[in-house]
């Protein structure tokens, strides 16, 4: 009776083993649509957004990285990063076409611009009004 058992515990771990290995989440539910996600960065030094302007697909995440000594904002109409000391990142997910203009709140001459597209490769003159015109 001993062997039984023991042989039932062994064949139970061996079947749960089995399963266990065959399940794995890969955690980014773009890649398994089939959706391609770009990040596109900007960088914040000598009181400047570097690039001021950039162009980005529908569904891009921007990330702003401070890299000057000064605290900056990154504020638009739609996100607001708070104060960002050097180091210190902010990352926005644009969701739908259009211009969107942002500011440093803290030096109000330090302005830029994501012009967000269906697709930015297309020259843009399809949707003109709702892009912005690029």
């Amino acid at each position: 009776m001993k062997k039984v058992s023991m042989i039932l515990v062994v064949l139970i771990a061996v079947f749960l083993a089995i399963g266990c290995a065959g399940y794995q989440q890969s955690g980014n539910e773009a890649e398994e649509s089939g959706e391609a996600v770009e990040t596109t960065n900007v960088i914040m030094e000598d009181i400047q957004f570097k690039p001021a302007t950039i162009q980005v697909s529908v569904g891009d995440t921007v990330t702003w990285t401070n890299e000057d000594s000064a605290t900056h904002t990154v504020t638009g109409q739609d996100f607001d990063s708070g104060n960002l000391g050097q180091g210190e990142i902010f990352t926005y997910t644009f969701d739908e076409a259009g211009t969107y203009d942002y500011e440093c709140t803290i030096h109000p001459s330090m302005t830029g611009t994501v012009i967000v597209g269906e697709n930015t490769t297309d020259s843009g003159t399809e949707d003109d009004e709702n892009t912005g015109g690029y």
